[in-house]
């Protein structure tokens, strides 16, 4: 309403362009979900760097000094001095949040379901009995050798086994919504509204991953699975141990809000000074978040280099990635060319919905659909007339504009890559009656190109 002028003067009013510019909602945001050592539980915590992880949720422990030549350092009255060290990665959460900044993820939310025992003494001790067997093995004879290596081997494999312990506490992972902070375990995520991609590193629980699924499904957010450690893992979902029962592990999984990803990754572990296993999501997840902010959300997240991945647990030809990758089984490949790399883009239901086949197809549809939600807010309760609706349909086009001119949709001008209506045929007057405003949008999506042919013939020289 003009305001009313009585005293000569000049008077200044603002007026609103009408221009509201949406903005694109975060997409490579990341919500992790396991166990640690120590930190609040049951609480979304912001992590921003690894740093800032170890700071709150691994921290420092105390142990005795060792001098240069490896005997304990006594202060003057003949006490142990101790000082502060880094406790070691033991949870699958840990490792999975270490790898996701190692491969380019830059902003999580962290909640810890459960508290895990502390194994350092008993890993102190195997390291110890390692450093004993090794003396030993380099000062045998070449008969006694054998044996001795393999008790180093089996040492090793006891420290790895000691320092990662996966998540299995079922019931504090699930946890219950108690309404807000009395949120336990995967509810506590509906107290943070930018997480886009769920994560639990190293849980195979099926029951588990069918929460995780429920809850992405309600959530319009996208979650990566893992697929067991090994394929005797692949029992507790009720399939049979080989390629066969992997390949049955999407429709156990089938969700168009999810991929699922094998095999585990193979990393250097400093603290052990050997390789050990770590599940795949984790690299993934940073993965997603670093190709979403060099190339964008409609780039598909598919032949990208594995950061600090130096072998795999399994090593899968052409010939058995085929049916895996049919059944939306997404392969991490080791190629001689190029080395280890994520070679799979589709979703758990890429067999029974051709539309959600592709990763990077819903996952820009999670995006617009949530950046609509939360750029049209400002409509509520406002006149349900023509002013509105083109107010409505000019700060979507312009929003879908943009996308456009990234590459996220397909076609040769505008108007082939995506439409909006709002107007009188979309809200008819029973509508406008009963406070309803419809816009409809028609987005035609980039799909990646994984099946890249080129047909050769011979030709006689005459030939043009």
């Amino acid at each position: 309403m003009a305001m009313e002028y009585y005293t000569p003067g000049v008077y200044v009013e603002e007026i609103s362009s009408g221009a509201k510019p949406m903005t694109a909602a975060p997409t490579h945001i990341v919500g992790f979900l396991g166990e640690t050592r120590t930190g609040r539980l049951n609480r979304p915590i912001m992590v921003t760097s690894w740093t800032q992880y170890f700071d709150e949720f691994i921290g420092y422990k105390l142990q005795d000094k060792i001098t240069p030549r490896g005997t304990i350092e006594k202060d003057i009255d003949g006490n142990n001095i101790q000082e502060e060290v880094p406790y070691d990665k033991v949870t699958g959460l840990d490792w999975g949040v270490y790898v996701f900044f190692a491969n380019g993820g830059a902003k999580c939310h962290v909640v810890s379901a459960n508290h895990i025992a502390d194994n350092s003494a008993k890993i102190e001790s195997l390291k110890e009995e390692l450093t004993k067997q090794e003396t030993l093995v380099a000062k045998a004879k070449d008969k006694e050798k054998d044996a001795l290596k393999k008790k180093v081997s089996d040492i090793k494999a006891q420290i790895e086994s000691a320092s990662v312990v996966n998540s299995n506490n079922t019931k504090e992972l699930i946890g219950h919504d108690g309404g807000p902070g009395k949120r336990t375990g995967l509810t506590c995520f509906k107290d943070v509204g930018e997480v886009a991609i769920l994560v639990a590193p190293g849980v195979v629980s099926p029951a588990v991953q069918q929460e995780m699924l429920a809850y992405a499904e309600g959530a319009n957010i996208f979650t990566i699975l893992d697929a067991p450690k090994t394929l005797e893992g692949l029992k507790e979902h009720g399939l049979t141990d080989d390629l066969n029962g992997l390949a049955g592990l999407s429709a156990k999984c089938a969700s168009k809000q999810s991929a699922v990803y094998f095999p585990w990754v193979s990393t250097y572990d400093a603290s052990t000074d050997s390789n050990t296993l770590v599940a795949p999501s984790g690299f993934v997840a940073g993965i997603y978040a670093r190709v979403d902010n060099e190339r964008g959300v409609f780039k598909a997240p598919a032949n990208e280099g594995v950061n600090l991945a130096t072998s795999l647990a399994y090593t899968l030809s052409d010939t058995e990635q085929e049916s895996l990758n049919m059944n939306g089984v997404n392969v991490i490949r080791d190629f001689s060319d190029k080395g280890i790399v994520v070679w799979g883009a589709r979703t758990t239901v890429s067999m029974i919905d051709a539309e959600w086949r592709y990763i990077n197809v819903r996952r820009l549809f999670n995006m617009i659909e949530k950046s609509i939600e939360m750029g049209t807010q400002w409509a509520v309760f406002e006149p349900n007339d023509e002013k509105l609706w083109i107010a409505l349909k000019s700060n979507t086009t312009a929003f879908l504009s943009r996308l456009y001119k990234a590459g996220a949709f397909a076609g040769a001008n505008e108007s082939e890559g995506f439409f909006v209506k709002c107007g009188p045929e979309t809200n008819p007057q029973e509508n406008v009656d009963a406070g309803i405003v419809t816009v409809e949008i028609g987005i035609a999506p980039v799909k990646p190109a994984e099946f890249v042919v080129f047909k050769i013939a011979q030709k006689a020289p005459q030939d043009t």
